[in-house]
């Protein structure tokens, strides 16, 4: 497991809010056609005959791409901003603000359920969010969950070299935004950042700058998460752009160098688009940015059911 934090010396600011007005659902959809692992799990997996759930939905493509295919599907999302563009491009679309880790919905009221991307950033873990799936959920219903995953590249470059680098960046940030107000305490706050990551979580400094943005977990993890919910595991898959050479979420993530500027939907240059090519020809884990998972409710049904 890996904990990612974000930058930012405005800690009221919210990141979110910032993210969906930074996009557009137009830009959202494109991704449909490229990313192939969910839509195919989605299409190979969910029943149109069953009423299916996405918590998170976000700017809510995969409720557009499969509500147009004739699926039954309802988006939920805390951000309203998010739920009301949803409401305003497509009024057929069934979408609810709300909070995934209390639906408003009984027991056993949908065959599917969608997390894209969300469970990761509970801080306290994922356990609240897949426990009301599980109640959601139909005896033998299906949860497709994807989360950030550690792959191979970030194992050794997220420890330590990126820290390092974004320890580097960081303090320079700091130093140069507080140096007119206070030489000595723009000088003593840069050098606390250079501290190890584990030292300054310790002496709880890390939060004057640094926010609590996600986890990235390992393919086990995120396994086992399901299973200690109630969940078997049916199939399980690196998860990133696969049907575009020009996209690849995981370098675009890692390595800010290979993005393409004004490109979108994680587009990268031409070193990016061939080492894409290349560490998938060995392996798609090897710098996949996440993990996808279907697992299947081990629910008892009841007499009644």
């Amino acid at each position: 497991m890996q904990r990612e934090f974000y930058f930012d010396n405005k800690p009221q600011c919210d990141m979110w809010d910032n993210m969906w007005t930074a996009r557009t659902i137009e830009q959202e959809l494109e991704a449909c056609d490229i990313e192939s692992p969910p839509r195919d799990l989605f299409l190979g997996y969910l029943s149109k005959d069953e009423r299916i759930v996405e918590a998170g939905c976000g700017f809510g493509k995969w409720v557009i791409y499969l509500h147009r295919l004739g699926y039954n599907i309802l988006g939920i999302d805390n951000n309203e901003f998010a739920i009301t563009k949803l409401k305003e491009f497509d009024d057929t679309l069934q979408v609810e603000a709300g909070d995934i880790l209390d639906i408003p919905y009984p027991d056993n009221s949908f065959g599917g359920y969608i997390s894209m991307g969300v469970v990761e950033h509970f801080e306290e873990g994922p356990h609240a969010a897949l426990k009301e799936a599980y109640r959601l959920l139909k005896p033998g219903g299906l949860a497709i969950v994807s989360v950030p995953t550690v792959n191979m590249i970030r194992m050794i470059y997220r420890r330590p070299i990126r820290n390092a680098v974004k320890s580097l960046f960081g303090s320079l940030s700091i130093l140069v935004s507080g140096w007119s107000k206070s030489k000595s305490g723009a000088l003593y706050d840069a050098a606390e950042r250079l501290l190890p990551e584990r030292l300054r979580l310790l002496s709880g400094k890390e939060n004057r700058y640094y926010h609590f943005a996600e986890y990235r977990y390992t393919r086990t993890e995120l396994e086992n998460f399901l299973i200690q919910a109630g969940f078997e595991i049916v199939e399980t898959r690196p998860h990133d752009f696969y049907d575009s050479k020009n996209h690849a979420v995981g370098l675009w993530v890692d390595f800010p160098f290979l993005r393409v500027i004004r490109g979108t939907n994680f587009r990268v240059n031409i070193l990016g688009r061939l080492i894409s090519q290349v560490l998938d020809s060995i392996s798609p884990w090897i710098a996949c940015s996440s993990v996808i998972c279907v697992g299947r409710s081990l629910k008892k049904s009841t007499p009644a059911e």
